[in-house]
């Protein structure tokens, strides 16, 4: 059986907003080889306010 990976951008604050701060070149790197690895990405956003 494959491997499932979940991953969830947010900050320990609860910020989810993608231009409040900037990631570490090791974190971009590792989630950049779990998509490159990948066979299938699901991705969604829902806009609840």
């Amino acid at each position: 059986m494959g491997l499932v990976a979940f991953s969830l951008n947010v900050t320990l604050d609860g910020c989810v907003d993608h231009q409040e701060g900037i990631a570490a070149d090791e974190t971009h790197a590792f989630f950049r080889r779990l998509m490159d690895e990948s066979v299938a990405m699901l991705r969604g956003r829902t806009n609840k306010r």
